[in-house]
């Protein structure tokens, strides 16, 4: 059985095993930080004009008619979000791809030939996220709303993201088993996905996911050091036009950051589920 550092040396090694595919994936990465950066842009224009409009009338934003405020921009946002949604699927339709290469322990990297298969699987990835993330979030927000500010309130944040890491490490072994056996139940057969993490051993489950994460932050740590050198070069060359520099930003951080994270820390994923079945 393969040990922590090994399964973690191996992901990281691995997406340098085809670097045209690494930033064809990156590309992905890089649409949805532009967008980001552009959606939140805009969205900040259009709560500063709603305050202004506010301000002249005397009332509050929720009284304020939707034909007054700036409604192109508003129409922007939500076209550009339904792409950034639409494109996240596509990432996450590839994130299934390689966890499958890893655990039938391709080396290789997934292609990009069948486009509506990554979308079909994104979709399925997506499902399987939120449905592990909606009793934390309903905890959180209704808790959140029915306690207010009083002193239950901590209880209820501590609860909720006790509820989020639980559901995070059940999450990883249930994608891995939805994709094992490509059926989207698999992913909520409670038992053959305790079972798995019982077969690795509990300590090294969690062990693996928890060195995985602190190398992904030291890397990113690593990252921002350089990232910031870049900004301040940037900002030196073109006369701080921060909107500029910060989608120049977001496009480095997604084509070569964003891709090469998420094709280790998935490759690490499908190893983990590898040895659990072994």
């Amino acid at each position: 059985m393969a040990s922590i550092t090994d399964c973690v040396v191996e992901g990281l090694k691995y997406p340098f095993k085809d670097i045209n595919k690494l930033l064809i994936f990156g590309v992905l990465f890089a649409v949805i930080s532009a967008l980001s950066t552009f959606i939140g842009a805009k969205s900040l224009d259009i709560f500063r004009a709603a305050v202004h409009i506010n301000e002249m009338n005397n009332g509050t934003l929720s009284q304020i008619p939707f034909s007054q405020l700036p409604t192109g921009d508003i129409y922007l946002v939500v076209g550009l979000t339904i792409v950034a949604f639409i494109v996240s699927l596509l990432i996450m339709g590839y994130q299934y791809d390689i966890i499958k290469f890893s655990i039938n322990k391709k080396e290789d990297l997934p292609g990009f030939g069948d486009i509506w298969a990554m979308f079909v699987n994104g979709i399925k990835y997506f499902i399987v996220i939120l449905a592990y993330n909606i009793i934390p979030m309903l905890v959180l927000v209704v808790g959140t709303a029915f306690t207010g500010e009083s002193s239950v309130l901590p209880i209820i944040i501590f609860i909720s993201m006790l509820l989020f890491i639980i559901a995070y490490f059940l999450l990883l072994m249930a994608l891995n088993n939805m994709i094992a056996h490509d059926s989207l139940k698999k992913a909520f057969d409670f038992r053959e996905i305790i079972d798995n993490i019982s077969n690795l051993g509990r300590g090294k489950y969690v062990g693996i996911i928890l060195f995985t994460l602190i190398v992904m932050m030291i890397i990113s740590v690593a990252v921002g050091f350089i990232l910031s050198f870049i900004t301040v070069l940037f900002a030196a060359i073109i006369n701080n036009q921060a909107f500029v520099i910060s989608i120049v930003i977001a496009i480095i951080e997604g084509l070569f950051i964003d891709s090469y994270m998420g094709l280790f820390f998935n490759r690490v994923c499908g190893s983990i589920y590898r040895e659990s079945i072994k």
